[in-house]
């Protein structure tokens, strides 16, 4: 300030009012000197000092009595420049040639626009020195002559240019759609935050699968043909795009992510006439056919309820494709045995009409999604995984699908700079598999728990000698500190770290995670997978042995009650409100606490013996702690407390060690088939009994009828349908 250097402030999200005298200019005058007060100090101000506040955080919101007092630069991405950058990159990596004639041309065309304008200037400089009659001046005329000639030759320069730069731009036109697909990739990745606080990328983040593809893609090698190198290269943007973004998606969103990375990829076929936007416009207004159902002019199709009637008489109205559809269905002598299928989306019925040009496999599936989506909204995600596998190919969601491999991601595609961000959700922790693969790659990793002074000094100490020794660190349970973390990317992005650093961020899904964080870092969620059985093995891996076969012998027993009244319990969250009438906070911790409970009590009534009669268990008092405290701490509806008694009463009971006790009665519907308590007591034998339940469950197992799946699965795509609408809606 006081020698008129520039001053640039970095990270200026957190504001600090320090600064609030410099932004007014409260100067005050004082013996020829200019001074200012920062802090306690008076400081002379230089009259040519500046001051430059920068953040990186695009989702910054500033006062605006901040903004009243200083110049904004919006230096964030437009939908013309990203186009413009991605499409220098493509010409650059596939066409040097034409990039080069271009790069020439631009620089050609600057130069002769210049001369045109020196020569203007020159002909006005010597028509106002001329002196008297200007044709009686012969130096003019022929210093005119002279200009006329060479601004001839120029302007015939530059015509000959354009006719270049036209046939450069022909060539150039062929990458145009993939620019516009990334252009429209990276908008979708930034608008994502809105469906979950997690979802953050920066444009490094696309520009880098977007270098990947096209100077890294093994895929290329031995192609010399310009068009299937295009092809390959548009394919494999969409394939890598969804590969390391599905990984840091919750298993929820995958679909939607993949639907919209399909309407994008449809887009950059206009040329081809087949961008379908018109059945992608019906499809995403799909839930609107509820307001026709007051019409009196539905079709009057045997078997249909109201709501599919009035959905196929919207599909009749809107597309010409489904003009004759209600003929159609007349026709189809099997749609009844079709509509009550479990998969109909695999053999939906041709009902309609399409031109030659739309008569693709991509056609045929969005028609078919129409179909089902009015039909059988049930199976609307399952149509939409088929959707996209039409646009993109069978294998396109494999990624998401198998067990996420950390090797060949850690060592090949992250580099040292980028933190490796493991959410999961409360329950389950990634920390053993950076463990493992520590091991298996023979890293030396330092692990260290986040949550007390001790841990912040550990950490950071742990990280400076990392990042020159080129060794890993894994910090676990960051999300405990978020404030800390906010200084922690700080540093980060200030570091000139070893290639063989690598940093490990494990963390529980919370939305206080700083953005710039999760937008330089990458992230991958895991999920525990759903139902019964993988909830109960996920139990007992995190109870040791030794716990279990403590005496009296029947504790074991009351583990296994807990632990399928817990399953029953977080299970029923995904059909709310069918389940409960509100999704509650049920975790983890309120299952320890009831082990510990339980615990508390054997202990108490067993007196050390090594067994303890059932009736003499004091079951009323578990059942009355995890009703009013434990469980029912939560539950704020008198329907859901009711329900929860009602779990409890009927499993913790003398009974439950009957060997004949049953579980879950009638499954699937079949009348006398039960699920009945294991007969073993030991953490194996209960293991290897769960490991031999069906993989898939009904809501029978849950107490709650068959057809809860359906009514789930219909709203699910009611939301993805919502979610890709929003999308369309704010691109447009």
């Amino acid at each position: 300030m006081r020698f008129g250097t520039p001053l640039l402030v970095q990270d200026v999200e957190s504001y600090d009012p320090i600064l609030n005298p410099v932004l007014n200019r409260e100067v005050r005058r004082t013996g020829g000197r200019t001074l200012i007060t920062l802090g306690d100090q008076d400081i002379d101000l230089s009259p040519t000092f500046i001051i430059f506040l920068s953040t990186r955080d695009p989702s910054v919101d500033f006062a605006p009595d901040i903004c009243s007092r200083v110049t904004f630069v919006n230096f964030t991405v437009t939908h013309s420049s990203l186009q413009s950058q991605c499409l220098n990159a493509v010409l650059k990596a596939e066409r040097p040639d034409v990039d080069n004639k271009r790069s020439d041309l631009l620089k050609m065309q600057g130069e002769f626009q210049l001369r045109l304008r020196h020569l203007e200037k020159d002909l006005l400089q010597a028509l106002n020195a001329a002196e008297g009659n200007l044709l009686d001046d012969d130096k003019i005329i022929t210093n005119l002559e002279t200009l006329k000639k060479e601004a001839g030759e120029v302007a015939k320069k530059v015509e000959e240019t354009d006719a270049i730069m036209t046939e450069v731009d022909n060539v150039s036109q062929q990458y145009v759609p993939l620019s516009q697909a990334c252009s429209g990739i990276y908008f979708t990745l930034d608008a994502l935050n809105q469906v979950h606080f997690l979802y953050q990328y920066s444009l490094q983040f696309l520009l880098s699968i977007f270098n990947f593809v096209l100077t890294q893609n093994e895929n290329l090698k031995g192609v010399s043909d310009s068009k299937t190198r295009l092809d390959i290269i548009t394919k494999d943007l969409f394939q890598v795009t969804y590969n390391r973004v599905g990984r840091g998606m919750l298993h929820s969103d995958q679909i939607t992510f993949a639907v919209l990375l399909a309407r994008i990829y449809l887009k950059g076929k206009a040329s081809a006439g087949v961008t379908f936007e018109s059945e992608f416009s019906v499809f995403l207004h799909g839930q609107d056919s509820a307001s026709l159902l007051t019409s009196k002019n539905l079709p009057d199709i045997k078997g249909l309820t109201v709501e599919q009637r009035a959905a196929l008489s919207r599909l009749q109205s809107q597309l010409p494709a489904f003009r004759n559809i209600v003929s159609a269905i007349g026709n189809e002598q099997h749609f009844n045995a079709w509509l009550e299928t479990v998969s109909p989306e695999t053999e939906v019925p041709i009902l309609w009409e399409l031109p030659a040009a739309q008569a693709t496999p991509v056609g045929t599936a969005i028609y078919s999604l129409l179909l089902i989506q009015a039909l059988r909204p049930d199976r609307l995600l399952a149509c939409a995984h088929m959707l996209v596998f039409a646009v993109f190919g069978q294998g396109f969601m494999d990624a998401t699908r198998s067990n996420l491999d950390l090797g060949p991601l850690v060592e090949q595609e992250i580099k040292a700079n980028v933190p490796v961000l493991l959410c999961a959700t409360p329950g389950f922790d990634p920390s053993g598999r950076v463990e493992d693969l520590a091991a298996d790659l023979k890293k030396t990793l330092t692990g260290i728990a986040i949550g007390s002074a001790e841990g912040f000094s550990q950490a950071e100490k742990a990280i400076n000698a990392a990042v020159k020794q080129g060794k890993w660190v894994m910090l676990k349970n960051v999300h405990l500190a978020p404030s800390w973390l906010v200084q922690l990317e700080k540093k980060l992005h200030s570091f000139q770290p070893h290639p063989n650093f690598r940093l490990f961020l494990t963390m529980e899904i919370n939305p206080r995670l700083p953005v710039n964080l999760l937008r330089s870092g990458r992230v991958f969620v895991f999920e525990p997978p759903p139902g019964i059985k993988a909830s109960l093995l996920r139990t007992f891996a995190s109870l040791s042995p030794t716990r279990m076969s403590r005496a009296p012998a029947e504790r074991s027993r009351l583990y296994f009650l807990l632990a399928w009244f817990n399953a029953v319990v977080q299970e029923r969250l995904r059909y709310a409100p069918l389940g409960w009438t509100k999704c509650y906070e049920f975790n983890e911790s309120d299952l320890k606490s009831a082990y510990d409970t339980i615990d508390t009590w054997v202990d108490s009534a067993s007196k050390g013996r090594s067994n303890l009669p059932p009736n003499q268990i004091p079951w009323s008092a578990i059942r009355q702690l995890m009703s009013q405290c434990i469980y029912g701490g939560r539950v704020d509806n008198d329907f859901d407390q009711t329900l929860l008694d009602t779990f409890l009463s009927r499993l913790f009971t003398d009974h439950s060690f009957d060997h004949d006790f049953v579980l879950v009665s009638d499954l699937d519907g079949q009348a006398g088939k039960n699920i009945l308590i294991p007969e073993g007591t030991s953490r194996e034998e209960i293991v290897a009994w769960t490991k031999k339940l069906p993989s898939v469950q009904t809501p029978s197992w849950l107490g709650l009828p068959n057809n809860a799946e359906k009514v789930l699965l219909t709203n699910m795509g009611k939301l993805m349908c919502l979610t890709v609408l929003f999308f369309c809606l704010t691109s447009s």
